[in-house]
């Protein structure tokens, strides 16, 4: 082998290893450009993208009825303090309430009220454009890998 294959070689090692780095950079980027697009999206709502992340997730099937505070907190992968304030201004603007968790009647769920179901269903359609059109380059073989792939990184960054 040649040095310059060596050379090569090492490039490729170095390149290698500065990957990770670059993926991370890279979901940073997307995760600040699309929480200013999707703020722009839902402005016209007055609502916040974190806002919108915990309507969609109690509109998903089987948690219809709410979702208790940790729920969403694992769900979401946020803190419970961030999660607080904004569920508290939720309350307050009607979207939300919180009920008696039938399993355990000491805590708390998170509930829809019917003015947070209709939001739901005016932002949606809204929302999934947004994203559509975020993806639109890609066959849907590579979105379903693409998924795939971000779930192994949760995976592993869950375990510590």
């Amino acid at each position: 082998m040649c040095s310059s294959d060596l050379s090569y070689m090492a490039d490729t090692d170095e390149l290698s290893s500065d990957i990770p780095l670059k993926l991370f950079f890279r979901l940073y980027q997307a995760m600040n450009l699309s929480l200013r697009r999707a703020a722009e999206v839902l402005s016209e709502f007055d609502m916040s993208a974190q806002q919108w992340s915990i309507l969609d997730s109690l509109t998903r099937p089987g948690y219809e009825n709410g979702m208790t505070v940790n729920g969403l907190v694992e769900y979401l992968m946020v803190s419970r303090q961030s999660l607080n304030g904004v569920l508290r201004r939720m309350e307050e603007s009607g979207y939300i309430e919180r009920v008696v968790n039938p399993d355990d009647l000491r805590s708390r769920q998170i509930r829809l009220t019917t003015y947070g179901r209709d939001v739901c269903k005016k932002v949606e359609p809204k929302v999934k454009k947004f994203y559509r059109d975020s993806v639109r380059h890609m066959t849907e073989e590579e979105r379903v890998n693409s998924l795939n792939l971000l779930n192994q990184i949760l995976g592993n960054m869950r375990k510590k």
